[in-house]
């Protein structure tokens, strides 16, 4: 039913952004405001979620593992930017961790996971979460439980905390595609359905939407350029050819807004995503775009230490109007998709 409502909302919007060519700067559409303004949301997750400015790391990677809710309400990533520049003013909370599972941040069991947390966190990350009262609540949960069963009893442990402080707030699941990157087991990409239908909880499925991309699965209408797992995705060194980059992230934040608003997602701003320089850079100076394929991408081609002739081309991407439109389009489809796109990479 969620999704049939997005759907027809959509639909309308794309009717109307028909005739809208390229909007960097968006017309105010009074859903957003209406949505949005002076509104919570809070995002749950791991490395999956921030690693590509969906929302931005506190300092480093070391101060990321910080409970110090302080450091993490009004975040300024991805997200944060498509709000504001739509006219609607929201605090971001970013209680995602490096390496860590949902049962990690939102339980109550002692965490280990990384040194870090070892004897700092007895009674696990959500005794800081303080503020538990939030109007949206996107987890990403990368890591959890050992089977279906066990996930979708967490899960409504987990969903309890929110609703218990405001009845009314919306459950969202990101599919982030790291789960498709480190072929995870058949079960994770199940429990979806189950989520969905169970909990009431609406997916955000833009990790599929990527892996059908690399697969060829669908095609990005009107692109220019051709993709490629590193169009999505970094390669930072031999181990780590999983996490998303910037397009990704903004790609993860987009789905969200545009679930959570009603709204079509073509013709949303997306200028903020990349700079040469730090001036007037809104987001963490690590996702600049230059040092960030620099820093990210040190094993792509590695035949050649010519950061010109790696492979990945998100830079090109967002320099692409046709593809970013593209995209953006597919963004719609897959938020409204009633068949559930995740289904066809289940294998008995």
């Amino acid at each position: 039913m969620k999704k049939k409502l997005i759907a027809s909302l959509l639909l309308i919007a794309v009717a109307v952004s028909l005739f809208a060519g390229c909007a960097k700067t968006p017309k105010a559409d009074p859903r957003i405001k209406e949505a949005l303004d002076g509104k919570k949301v809070l995002f749950v997750g791991s490395s999956a979620t921030y690693y590509g400015g969906c929302v931005t790391p506190i300092d480093t990677d070391e101060a990321n593992f910080s409970n110090d809710f302080s450091k993490r309400v009004n975040d300024t990533g991805f997200f944060y930017q498509l709000c504001r520049a739509n006219g609607a003013e929201v605090n971001v909370v970013d209680w995602t961790f490096g390496g860590h599972g949902v049962t990690a941040l939102l339980g109550t069991e002692p965490c280990a996971v990384r040194p870090p947390c070892e004897g700092t966190t007895p009674n696990g990350h959500l005794a800081y979460l303080t503020d538990r009262k939030y109007d949206y609540v996107i987890i990403e949960a990368s890591y959890h439980g050992s089977a279906i069963e066990d996930s979708v009893e967490n899960f409504k442990k987990y969903i309890k905390i929110f609703r218990d402080e405001n009845p009314d707030v919306k459950i969202y699941y990101a599919v982030p595609h790291i789960v498709y990157a480190r072929n995870w087991p058949n079960w994770r990409i199940k429990l979806l359905s189950t989520l969905e239908k169970e909990l009431d909880i609406t997916i955000l499925d833009w990790g599929t939407m990527v892996e059908d991309i690399i697969n060829g699965k669908v095609q990005v209408p009107g692109a220019k350029e051709s993709y490629n797992k590193s169009s999505f995705v970094v390669s930072k060194d031999p181990e780590d050819g999983y996490h998303q980059n910037i397009l990704s992230g903004y790609l993860t934040a987009l789905m969200a807004f545009s679930a959570i608003t009603g709204v079509d997602a073509v013709g949303q701003p997306y200028d903020f995503c990349y700079s040469k320089d730090n001036a007037n850079y809104p987001v963490s100076t690590r996702f600049l775009t230059e040092y960030y394929k620099e820093s990210y991408y040190r094993y792509d081609n590695k035949e050649t230490p010519d950061v010109n002739e790696r492979k990945t081309n998100f830079i090109e991407v967002f320099n692409s109007e046709a593809d970013m439109k593209g995209l953006q389009s597919l963004v719609n489809t897959y938020l409204a998709d009633d068949t559930n796109a995740w289904e066809k990479y289940v294998t008995e």
